[in-house]
């Protein structure tokens, strides 16, 4: 759909106008499952109307996250939100000029941050950190008695047991989780790292968010220092507590599903599914690729 067919656009489009009321003309940022459009120094994100609770999850996150004081992208107008504009919903961010990319330290740093200043506090003000249910809903429109998607559905089964079992147990704590804490879900700005892309966010176990560091040496190939550099920044190592198995099986189905997700969209993609698929079930590993 292109702007001017598309409701997500519209929608941007009006919200733009309440919060912002610029003569710049916004432009589209980025297109998939969220339409993210920019005017100035605001940002919205518009979405169908079926992702309202995801949309619900960011806002109430990036509340609690701003009152807690760890660095992230903030809310623009922030009373109210998330807005349901002619059948679909609407957040609005600051928009936020970066300077490079992230490097481990800085998301490590941010772990810590996530752990040291939500521990035991801004946990209760965010809904529960909710991973297997992420991966059914990322292959919700496989359908059933697809190869691919029922991997995904029937090792989130096997798994939720486990999850269960583990999910209170974190000797680091219960925190505010990210939930896919890597590189490109963190701004790197003149004031330092901010995270973005809260729709996974939750309270849960935050040895959680050492996973994507794991994966990111186990299975595409990166450094092992990397993995090191992420550990050290953070101030804890969750490696040795057995429920990080746990962790890191759920986070490897969760971009897994992801793959399976949106393989439809390029034959790129559609590879990289069967990989990933290939990699759980059979132990036939390639290298992943980042997205």
């Amino acid at each position: 759909m292109g702007e001017g067919t598309d409701p997500r656009w519209a929608a941007a489009v009006e919200v733009l106008d309440r919060v912002n009321a610029s003569a710049t003309p916004p432009a589209v940022v980025r297109d998939g499952l969220s339409l993210l459009v920019r005017q100035d120094r605001v940002l919205v994100r518009s979405r169908l109307r079926a992702e309202e609770p995801v949309a619900a999850r960011e806002v109430e996150v990036a509340r609690a996250l701003a009152e807690a004081e760890v660095p992230s992208v903030p809310l623009v107008a922030g009373k109210g939100q998330p807005w349901v504009v002619d059948g679909c919903v609407v957040t609005a961010w600051r928009w936020e000029e970066v300077v490079g990319a992230p490097s481990p330290e800085h998301l490590g740093s941010l772990a810590g941050s996530l752990r040291d200043r939500t521990v035991g506090t801004h946990v209760f003000d965010v809904p529960r950190f909710d991973p297997l249910s992420a991966v059914r809903a990322a292959v919700a429109r496989v359908p059933i008695g697809d190869d691919q998607g029922d991997f995904v559905r029937l090792r989130a089964q096997e798994l939720s047991a486990d999850w269960a079992r583990i999910a209170d147990l974190d000797p680091a704590g219960t925190a505010i989780v990210h939930g896919d804490l890597h590189r490109d879900n963190v701004l790197l700005t003149a004031e330092g790292p901010l995270l973005t892309d809260l729709e996974l966010a939750g309270a849960g176990p935050c040895s959680y968010d050492t996973a994507p560091a794991v994966v990111m040496v186990d299975r595409y190939g990166a450094d092992p220092a990397t993995l090191e550099s992420f550990v050290a920044a953070q101030g804890h190592d969750p490696r040795a507590w057995p429920g990080f198995a746990t962790c890191l099986a759920v986070y490897e189905l969760w971009v897994t599903a992801w793959a399976v997700g949106v393989r439809d969209r390029s034959p790129e993609l559609a590879a990289e599914a069967a990989v990933r698929v290939g990699c759980l079930r059979d132990r036939s590993c390639e290298p992943w690729r980042l997205r």
